[in-house]
Order: structure tokens, then C-alpha cells, then sequence
């Protein structure tokens, strides 16, 4: 589905260009639980900006779906992305004036969805995230683990092809980011969602199925798949 061919990506410094990524090549296949994992200033984020057709200015070829999306225009990207990519962020990235309900029908909102189908959307993803009856809150009155929910529940809204999550557990308390990669597994097994989550901590590494390492803007040898998709 995903297929990264000796990526490159340089930044210009001044009169320098610094070189982040290095031939970066990989494949992500349908139904995937992949994770990267790399430390402040590895490339990671880069490498993410690029997956999530949010950064076009590269050098190599990505071709998704079968279509090479190297030389789409910024509107085509955009296009692409809000129809295949759903985003979790470390710091959940909610409206705080705006409901539960409200955070959560955004990306329908802007795709012009029916205000009908919205709401039995809303109700039946809040259910998936386990946050039935939410839908009246506003963040501040949930706890981080119930934000980073809504978080998800917004992102898997319009059922994308595949998930992103940057750091999806990097706010969140030890018991919290257990509770959290559960749902992303259940996700995984149960909706058969295709997710790649970025992390640094080798606690959330190790538990997906298979695990990318970035370092210095190069991807080191797969770590193959495990078996530990249980919840």
C-alpha cells in the first residue's frame, strides 16, 4: 500500500544544506501495526511528514496505492491526505471550546458529510474509544487518557486508510499508555485499521508487530515481525 523508494529530504541552513533523511526506502503493507522509533533529531518526524503527504519536498519516489504521489501538487496532497490519513498527536491537539462531540465530527464537517450521519457516526466511534456518553464534555474536563480517545476518535472518524500517531503516549502516565496501546492493537486486530506509530520509548516499541529504527536520518535493518497482538 505504502511504498517508500530512496527517499531523500535536505533543509537549507543559510548557505548550508543539511542532509535529514538518507535513502530512505520501506513498505508498509494493508493492515499493518508498524512502528518507528527514533530519538530527538533522528528524522523521524520528517520521515512521518512525508508518509502523511503533509511534505512534498523530497527527492525519491512514493508511490501509494499503486499511483506515484511524488509530483502531486500541494492541492492534490491535500486532497489525498484528508481522504486516507488519520493523525494522533502527543499533545491530542483538541478545540477546547468546542464539545466532545464537536472535536470529534471535524474532519466530517469539512468533507461536507450529512449532519445526520454525523451524529450516529459520532456515537459509534465514541463507543470503539470506549467514551460512550462523552459527548457533551469539553477536554478539560476529561483526563489526559480520555483526551488522547477523543484524539483517536477524531482521527479514525472517516474510517482512513491508514493512522499515524506521533508520540501518542508521551503526555500520557505508564498505566494510561498501557491503556492507550490497547485500543490502538484493538484497532489494529479488530477494525483491521493500518497504524504506524512514532515513538522514542522502547516500552511502546516492542510492542508492535513489526518495528523500524531510524538514526541519523537512516533506517536501520527491519526488526521482523512478533506475534503480540493480543489485548
Amino acid at each position: 500500500m505504502i511504498s517508500l523508494k530512496k527517499i531523500n529530504k535536505f533543509y537549507h541552513q543559510g548557505n548550508q544544506k543539511i542532509h535529514i533523511l538518507h535513502d530512505i526506502s520501506l513498505e508498509i503493507e494493508q493492515g499493518e501495526f508498524v512502528g518507528i522509533m527514533g530519538q530527538s533529531g533522528s528524522g523521524k518526524s520528517t520521515l512521518i511528514n512525508i508518509i502523511g503527504f503533509l511534505d512534498r519536498e523530497y527527492q525519491g519516489d512514493y508511490i501509494f496505492k499503486e499511483q506515484n504521489t511524488s509530483s502531486y501538487s500541494n492541492k492534490k496532497l491535500t486532497s489525498l491526505r484528508n481522504q486516507n490519513v488519520g493523525f494522533v498527536f502527543q499533545n491530542f491537539k483538541l478545540i477546547n471550546n468546542l464539545s466532545v462531540a464537536e472535536n470529534i465530527a471535524l474532519p466530517l464537517m469539512y468533507a461536507g458529510v450529512k449532519k445526520k450521519e454525523i451524529t450516529q457516526k459520532i456515537i459509534e466511534v465514541l463507543e470503539k474509544v470506549g467514551l460512550t456518553g462523552y459527548e457533551k464534555s469539553i477536554p478539560s474536563q476529561l483526563s489526559g487518557g480520555q483526551q488522547q480517545r477523543v484524539s483517536i476518535a477524531r482521527a479514525i472518524i472517516g474510517n482512513p486508510t491508514f493512522l499515524i500517531a506521533d508520540e501518542p503516549t508521551g503526555a500520557l502516565d505508564s498505566q494510561t499508555s498501557e491503556e492507550i496501546m490497547s485500543l490502538f492493537k484493538e484497532l489494529n486486530t479488530v477494525n483491521k485499521t493500518t497504524i504506524v506509530i512514532v515513538t522514542h520509548d522502547p516500552n511502546v516499541g516492542q510492542q508492535m508487530n513489526r518495528l523500524l529504527t531510524i538514526l541519523d536520518g537512516r533506517l536501520t535493518p527491519d526488526t521482523g515481525v512478533r506475534n503480540n497482538n493480543e489485548i
